[in-house]
């Protein structure tokens, strides 16, 4: 089997953009260049993000979505230049072992713990939470701010015994860490139908299948429930569209995790909030990102 390598060229100072580009589109984790003696694509203050499509994946598809958002980003103003993509193919006897070497049992959050699933990494304290991903597919997903985030957050708030909705799951990663916090039943969405088979793999790779519920649809259309708690790591072009659902899909007193939120647009985000009639009781922050936990405005 070979494997795609997908590279873009951007500026420094857009390399969060970009990283968390690739998560939006499912590619998993990513590697990062910025050394211009070691790395000839790049030019001063460039920086190379790679990430890497097995052949299961359809990668013309993914360099249609691809391009597609890039060009989305550049219109709304969130990246102010042209972005070279590179691709190259790479033979599985080249690539599989350099995985392997690369990635190594990630401590994300205060009691989670990352683990590429061959690893055999047993739990360091009784507290301690542990998640397997598949790296040629979605291991490092953890490593972006925007997730971090949303699970620092989770940890923070769940409790134990509550249904949660995961919007726009991606690799699963969150509903996979809310399940292990003890949510009674998770329900995971996905508009993308190439990211449910991946998700679907972390969940089983965590004994997760029975607890849950993963469905393709946008935002929250597919649900017709109630839940507890609703968490959703994705832009603001794709959050401002999902805040007026939220009130329908959640119970009186519950809560939401929204991240994915950059310096530029918080203020919008939390205008929206505000016109929707909920209130910000929390908020965390990672380099230039935002993670907004709300209620119901009293």
């Amino acid at each position: 089997m070979n494997w795609l390598e997908i590279k873009i060229i951007a500026p420094a100072e857009q390399l969060e953009i970009v990283a968390n580009l690739f998560e939006e589109l499912n590619a998993g984790g990513v590697q990062i260049s910025d050394n211009t003696t070691l790395d000839a694509d790049l030019a001063d203050n460039q920086v190379g993000v790679s990430a890497y499509l097995t052949t299961d994946v359809d990668q013309a598809q993914f360099m249609e979505q691809l391009k597609k958002r890039i060009t989305q980003l550049q219109h709304d103003g969130w990246l102010t230049t042209d972005l070279a993509i590179l691709t190259m193919k790479i033979a599985e006897s080249d690539f599989t072992t350099s995985w392997q070497d690369y990635y190594e049992p990630v401590r994300v959050t205060r009691y989670l713990t990352i683990v590429p699933q061959w690893q055999d990494y047993q739990p360091q304290s009784p507290l301690e939470q542990i998640i397997r991903l598949n790296p040629g597919k979605s291991f490092g997903t953890g490593m972006h701010p925007t997730t971090r985030l949303a699970l620092s957050c989770l940890e923070l708030t769940l409790q134990g015994g509550e249904t949660v909705f995961d919007v726009g799951t991606g690799s699963a990663i969150l509903s996979i860490m809310a399940a292990k916090l003890g949510a009674k039943k998770v329900i995971a969405t996905e508009f993308d139908p190439v990211a449910i088979p991946f998700a679907q793999e972390n969940i089983e790779l965590n004994d997760l299948a029975t607890r849950i519920e993963l469905v393709q649809g946008s935002l929250l259309e597919p649900v017709t429930s109630q839940a507890d708690l609703i968490v959703a790591n994705m832009l603001p072009e794709t959050l401002l569209p999902l805040i007026p659902q939220l009130s329908a899909h959640l119970q009186h007193e519950g809560t939401v995790i929204l991240t994915g939120i950059i310096d530029s647009q918080l203020a919008k985000v939390k205008a929206a909030i505000s016109e929707h009639h909920f209130t910000v009781d929390f908020q965390m922050s990672m380099a230039d990102w935002h993670c907004l936990r709300i209620k119901r405005s009293e």
